[in-house]
């Protein structure tokens, strides 16, 4: 389903009717950014981590945009750590980065805002291929292939990376349920 049948106002009345935010911010004519996103049992969702070692963190925001009559699903990602040589101010977000700005500044200043972007339709190994392209390939992400577990059966897990694709997916899929 390609979605394209939903204007903004419809698809924005229906996110709120399905309790997925506290808030939807719309920007501009083209673009709805879930603001206090929740979970599936309404309370309100981690979209924080942190690397236990490198102080690495990032926080994770989700939206919907219209581009070239179809809708995108949005990943907002603020990436912090502890070095202050560069830091970034939310007016410094380009375009559409902007609409994600009210996760942007949480409790260390940014160094990199990322936005990755899909069909709303997209299958879950599209959703990964995308996360991989565009965001755990860039430079910056290194310290992502450092945040390994083990799991149960011995097996070591990128957890960070694993968390991300667990999170993007699920609120993906419930915000495609929302619009059924």
């Amino acid at each position: 389903m390609p979605y394209s049948h939903f204007d903004i106002e419809t698809l924005k009345k229906l996110l709120e009717q399905s309790g997925l935010a506290g808030f939807i911010y719309q920007h501009q004519q083209h673009m709805l950014v879930l603001q206090e996103a929740f979970n599936d049992a309404g309370s309100a969702l981690n979209n924080f981590i942190q690397h236990d070692y490198s102080s690495d963190q990032l926080g994770l925001q989700f939206g919907l945009r219209l581009s070239d009559n179809q809708w995108q699903f949005m990943i907002g990602v603020t990436h912090s750590n502890q070095d202050r040589s560069y830091e970034i101010g939310a007016g410094n977000l380009k375009g559409d980065q902007r609409a994600f700005n009210l996760l942007y500044a949480f409790y260390n200043f940014p160094k990199a805002f990322h936005t990755i972007e899909m069909p709303l339709a997209a299958t879950t190994d599209q959703l990964q291929l995308a996360i991989e392209k565009q965001l755990f390939n860039l430079p910056s992400m290194e310290f992502l292939n450092t945040a390994i577990k083990i799991n149960p059966m011995g097996e070591q897990i990128f957890w960070m990376k694993s968390f991300i694709i667990q999170q993007s997916l699920e609120m993906k899929v419930r915000i495609q349920t929302s619009l059924l």
